[in-house]
């Protein structure tokens, strides 16, 4: 063994295989296995501590009371989508149920959502549109006389025979008419589309669930997601109007769509069903009334909350029934719902490759979404929910779903509250609300064909109210951050004016943009100490005169990297220049001249440039520079050749610059590269920072006690020092002189005319 590697800090290669080895065993034993199983299972976990005493009724009213609320959710959400009404039912049953074996939130319910819906028609309609369709095409088959002749019954090819078997009696040319499909996806069912995106979301999830990219999420900041629940509100309006106001537009898709349907409106306003839009106006003033001025009086009267949605879908269904409204007035109705149970089949892996960027902004969407939602839950309930494990449960969920007649699904906040709200406090919940969604298809789903699809509508339309409500957060906004205003309207724009996916993702972008600008304008200050609690503060420019010593110290809070370094340069000659410039100004502002104090501020100037007249008589250097390099999060390559060259350029200067470094990652950084080579060492200093800088700043206290001392024998013998100071400061001094002596006559008058007054 060499001498170096003897007193080498690195340990054996042959130990950190024995480590690496001892970690690999541990992390395959049974036990570490068994771990692993119960994370991805929380299920294994708390069923057997479940209380059934205590939540086992709880659990089931509020099960029940979530499955009402989910009924009519379930089918306006499918009318959204473009899937028959039943599959708005099976995706309230299927993601639900499966939640509660991967989830760790006892209150979120999974279940479709508006603005994923709508992303998912999008998706739908491009596939819909890409769809390859059949026609009849003519082909021409060449026979032989070989084929036609049969060789067993001898028969004899006359043009009689021609003419039965070739329809033609002068050649062996037959014509074939064949069924040819043009290029394109071959024929699907929308739901089959909607399947394989929640497939692909769910693999997407997982994978994000692998490599722990949670904190992706943190892209979607409160003021992208607010404007883009607002924007995507905008779009299930006018993706429902229609149905209110029975008028049947033209599909739609693509970036910019919104202005075509607008149009395409417009065009149809001399076909609107009045019959349609009496039951519209109606069931949306109902709700109104109902949610707007009767809840809160009702929610003081019962322990349960009123399901006003519920009993306008059956208002609505018994009213058509008996009225025969579908058949006498033309009220487009949901049709017959299927009672049997759907049986699982596979997606169209097929389909992928034309809903790939639509299935990845849907999971990211329901990430995002399903994550906030868990916040707010954390903080509502007062407990702890694994957001890694989360996405896991997305994604299993997703996969495992994908297997049935079902559209992508999130969390929703109303959803997930309404259980807690009558005493559901497990998953179980869930359970119970399957259940009971079951029973509805099966026992009552035939009643549901007569419910108006304008009723359907009415409800999504006036769902949206919550989502415009958040208009309200610009005025928040704009007093006091005016980025997140911008934000907050550019995710709102782009969303309106382009497709949901693509808003969203430019949304994110230019959310992103603004972190990079502000990152290159970052901001810098000056520190001085506090007298009162001995820390060091930030120190305003006004105020720089009342620091006492030629120390500047100087901090800028943000990495050092390649989009700051120049920022960084040009604020340190700025530090310096502004520094020196307060230094030698002896100037007296209006509002000095005019305080009570203006005689001691006088009095103050006339020392200071005295004092610095003679400091630069014993000296020749400028300031003392101190960089605290604690603002700096992290330096890169180029920051650390910029801390290299600003002390080379500054010691050239004549400045004298200094570095605090507390952090043990940019102490190895210096380390590790060539840093100490530029600079001298001792101007480094790896102490605390509270410590150094009270060091650094004492490097003035000598000149200032000396001028101190000076000034005392200056006031002890005054002949002495006019005679001293008249043959050396005659000329620098007079124009200061001169300057505060005028001051001073002029504040003095005035304030004698002040105190005559």
């Amino acid at each position: 063994m060499s001498l170096k590697q003897l007193f080498s800090d690195r340990p054996p290669f042959n130990a950190v295989l024995q480590e690496k080895a001892q970690k690999i065993r541990y992390s395959c034993s049974p036990a570490k296995c068994l771990h692993s199983l119960l994370s991805f299972l929380p299920i294994i976990t708390w069923l057997p501590k479940y209380d059934w005493s205590h939540s086992f009724f709880g659990d089931l009213s509020g099960g029940l009371t979530m499955a009402v609320f989910s009924v009519p959710q379930g089918i306006a959400l499918a009318s959204i989508t473009g899937v028959p009404p039943v599959y708005g039912l099976y995706t309230a049953i299927f993601p639900s149920f499966l939640y509660i074996f991967f989830g760790t939130s006892k209150h979120n319910a999974l279940g479709g959502f508006a603005v994923l819906s709508l992303m998912t028609h999008g998706a739908i309609e491009k596939v819909m549109l890409r769809t390859a369709t059949s026609y009849n095409a003519t082909a021409y088959v060449n026979h032989t006389l070989d084929e036609l002749f049969d060789k067993e019954n001898d028969t004899i090819i006359t043009n009689t025979t021609l003419m039965q078997i070739l329809g033609n009696e002068t050649s062996f040319v037959e014509e074939v008419t064949l069924e040819m499909w043009t290029e394109g996806v071959t024929p699907v069912k929308q739901i089959h589309v909607a399947t394989t995106i929640i497939f692909l979301a769910g693999i997407i999830q997982v994978l994000m669930g692998v490599f722990r990219l949670q904190y992706l999420t943190s892209l979607f900041s409160e003021q992208v997601m607010s404007g883009f629940v607002v924007g995507g509100g905008i779009h299930v309006f006018f993706a429902q109007i229609g149905n209110m106001l029975g008028i049947e537009l033209p599909r739609r898709s693509g970036p910019g769509y919104l202005y075509y349907r607008i149009w395409d409106l417009i065009e149809n306003l001399d076909n609107v069903h009045i019959p349609t839009v009496c039951i519209s106006m109606s069931s949306f003033l109902f709700l109104v009334i109902g949610k707007e001025y009767l809840a809160p009086w009702l929610s003081s009267a019962f322990n349960y909350p009123v399901p006003y949605e519920f009993v306008l879908v059956v208002v609505g269904i018994t009213a058509t029934n008996y009225a025969e409204l579908s058949r006498r007035h033309d009220v487009k109705v949901v049709g017959n719902i299927p009672t049997e149970f759907p049986p699982p089949s596979l997606p169209r892996f097929d389909l992928i490759r034309h809903i790939g960027l639509n299935a990845a902004a849907i999971a990211i969407t329901a990430v995002a979404i399903h994550i906030t939602v868990a916040k707010v839950v954390e903080k509502r309930y007062k407990y702890k929910i694994n957001h890694g494990q989360e996405l896991y449960a997305l994604g299993f969920v997703g996969v495992l779903s994908s297997f049935f007649p079902v559209f992508p699904v999130t969390s929703g906040f109303a959803r997930s509250v309404v259980g807690a709200a009558v005493g559901g406090s497990t998953q179980l919940t869930c359970l119970f609300s399957s259940l009971a969604l079951v029973s509805v298809i099966l026992f009552i789903g035939p009643a549901l064909k007569y419910l108006p699809q304008c009723i359907l509508s009415a409800m999504i339309i006036f769902a949206q109210k919550g989502m415009l409500e958040k208009f309200g957060e610009l005025k928040s906004l704009w007093p006091v951050f005016k980025i997140d205003f911008a934000i907050w309207l550019m995710s709102f724009f782009l969303t309106v004016c382009y497709d949901m996916g693509e808003g969203l993702l430019m949304a994110i972008g230019f959310a992103v943009l603004t972190t990079i600008i502000r990152t290159q304008r970052p901001k810098w200050h000056f520190l001085s100490r506090d007298d009162e609690t001995d820390h060091f503060k930030e120190t305003k420019k006004r105020d720089l005169e009342r620091i006492q010593g030629n120390v500047c110290i100087f901090r800028m809070d943000a990495p050092l990297i390649f989009t700051s370094s120049d920022r960084f340069t040009m604020s340190v000659w700025q530090c310096v220049k502004k520094w020196e410039r307060c230094k030698s100004e002896s100037f007296v502002t209006i509002e000095q001249m005019n305080s009570d104090r203006s005689a001691d501020i006088f009095e103050s100037k006339l020392k200071a440039a005295r004092r610095r007249w003679k400091r630069d008589q014993k000296s020749d250097t400028r300031c003392k520079l101190v960089i605290d390099c604690d603002g700096f999060p992290y330096v890169d390559y180029l920051g650390l050749s910029t801390l290299k060259a600003v002390y080379v350029d500054l010691k050239a200067a004549g400045v004298q610059c200094f570095f605090v470094v507390q952090k043990s990652e940019l102490k190895r950084l210096f380390r590790a590269t060539d840093f100490y080579e530029v600079v001298d060492e001792s101007q480094v200093s790896p102490k605390n920072t509270k410590e150094v800088l009270t060091a650094l700043s004492s490097i003035a206290t000598t000149d200032t006690m000396l001028i101190d001392e000076e000034d005392n024998e200056e006031d002890a013998d005054p002949e002495e020092r006019v005679t001293e100071e008249s043959e050396n400061s005659e000329e620098v001094m007079s124009e200061t002189s001169v300057s505060i002596g005028e001051a001073r006559s002029s504040a003095s008058s005035r304030n004698s005319i002040n105190s005559e007054e």
